[in-house]
């Protein structure tokens, strides 16, 4: 499952950001990130066994990169989005303001994490820099201990998301 995955789904995702002002780093660890998103739904008990997998993964790849972009003001509303054929219907000013809301709650625990975690985050959410990047930024030997370190402050970050129960349903919602 897994091959095929990479096979299949990783060239569209590629192809997608490519087309869409990324690199292949930065497919490659959108690609990455929309694999444990699948493997944490399913392992929830919460991913609906009547949609495609890869249809799921290539989307949830897209989402994550169109939320990069737009964190990183290259797109700046949803008006632009369209360009990128995301246009959602029924997205509205109270969608919007959810939207703020969970954002703002995150940044609180992203307050919370260690400075290097935060740099880290930062580095790759917000400015786009690849691991190998990161690591001389960041010190690191390489780029596997920056990719690393990646993981461990997400999980760090999600460990406060679940620690805190109000804001957990907020994100889920």
């Amino acid at each position: 499952m897994l091959s095929y995955l990479y096979e299949t789904t990783l060239r569209k995702v590629r192809h997608y950001i490519l087309t869409h002002g990324g690199n292949m780093d930065q497919a490659s660890d959108i690609f990455q990130d929309a694999v444990i998103i699948l493997f944490n739904q399913v392992r929830k008990g919460k991913f609906d066994e009547r949609h495609a997998i890869d249809a799921f993964v290539y989307t949830v790849a897209k989402n994550l990169w169109l939320n990069k972009l737009r964190d990183e003001k290259r797109i700046s509303n949803y008006e632009d989005m369209s360009v990128f054929e995301v246009a959602e219907s029924g997205k509205d000013s109270l969608s919007d303001l959810i939207t703020k809301e969970r954002s703002a709650a995150v940044n609180k625990l992203f307050g919370q994490l260690n400075e290097k975690c935060r740099e880290l985050l930062h580095y790759y959410n917000h400015e786009g820099l690849s691991m190998k990047e990161i690591s001389e930024k960041l010190g690191y030997n390489n780029e596997q201990v920056a990719k690393a370190s990646h993981y461990r402050c997400k999980q760090t970050l999600i460990s406060l998301i679940k620690g805190n129960k109000l804001l957990e349903n907020l994100l889920r919602n």
